[in-house]
């Protein structure tokens, strides 16, 4: 038989399928070589067991990275910030700049009473419309006259 047919590390870890592990058991009570190497393997992953799992670090923070920080006034001579100042200040002087006309509020009144005299006269006049027309269909259809 072949030594190099079996995978070991399948076996140890336990994912072949029943009948190749039946034949790697009676191929590894056969054979020294193979016998030894699924032993170093099987203690490789019981020293691997007994290794506490720790988190992967992130990120590896370098002595140095304090060294390229950027220092506090540093960060007025960027170009992000000197848009930002800009467009500040333009939205504050299109604020001061720019001032609504004055309001005459007589004006403003004598237009609203106006509008409420004018729709008040419309639906006046459209109910005095209807009336009529309901007084024109009433005298129709029963042939009384309505006082």
């Amino acid at each position: 038989m072949s030594c190099e047919r079996y995978d070991w590390k399948a076996y140890a870890v336990g994912e072949l399928a029943v009948n190749e592990c039946r034949e790697a058991e009676a191929h590894a009570a056969s054979c020294d070589g193979c016998r030894g190497e699924l032993a170093r393997v099987r203690l490789t992953l019981e020293t691997l067991s007994m290794l506490r799992e720790e988190e992967v670090p992130r990120r590896i923070a370098f002595v140095s990275d304090k060294v390229f920080e950027p220092r506090w006034w540093e960060t007025f001579l960027r170009p992000s910030f000197a848009a930002a100042c800009v467009i500040a200040a333009a939205i504050i002087m299109h604020g001061y700049m720019t001032r609504p006309p004055a309001v005459d509020s007589a004006a403003i009144q004598a237009q609203i009473n106006q509008a409420v005299t004018r729709a008040v006269a419309d639906v006046q006049q459209r109910n005095a419309d209807l009336e009529t027309q309901l007084t024109t269909l009433y005298v129709k259809s029963t042939g009384i006259k309505y006082q």
